[in-house]
């Protein structure tokens, strides 16, 4: 591939999302086709529960750039084929169900600077709420975001 294209965010993650309560990752990350295409190209194809997962690191979750033709076949394949590819593998991530969410969670605030979002544990950690909203404008400046994400950290251990 001489010219690396760049995915664009959106590819990832939709804006518009419906968080809701959130039981186990498995569910999270099929909910919608822009979840379980992060979740394939992060997922690695070894271990017991992805084996054969061709779309593993064919983009690079840094940067975006695309890094193989596989990244074409997963732009192509809508959510049911991405589904039925899961089904037919018997493929399954149940594991740290929160943390895994909340690493894709980071993950968009990483690359969407306006995104904010905690979440908190309900009745007995059975779910997870996930809060998600704009960072307000006059707290765009480098500075000033990390203060204002430190405060929302701060009020988060207090709750």
């Amino acid at each position: 591939m001489d010219k690396m294209k760049k995915a664009p965010l959106s590819f990832f993650y939709d804006k518009k999302d419906d968080w809701g309560h959130n039981y186990n990752n498995q569910d999270f990350f099929q909910y919608n086709v822009e979840r379980l295409r992060y979740l394939l190209v992060t997922s690695e194809p070894e271990g017991d529960y992805m084996i054969g997962n061709p779309f593993y690191n064919c983009v690079d979750m840094d940067t975006l750039k695309v890094k193989t033709v596989e990244f074409y076949k997963l732009a192509l394949s809508t959510w049911e084929d991405l589904k039925k590819m899961v089904d037919e593998n018997e493929w399954d991530w149940l594991g740290d169900d929160f943390i895994h969410m909340e690493q894709y969670l980071s993950w968009i605030s990483k690359h969407d600077k306006d995104f904010v979002y905690n979440v908190c544990p309900k009745n007995d950690d059975e779910y997870l709420e996930i809060n998600t909203w704009t960072l307000p404008k006059k707290y765009s400046e480098s500075k000033l975001r990390a203060a204002y994400l430190a405060g929302c950290s701060a009020v988060e251990r207090v709750a």
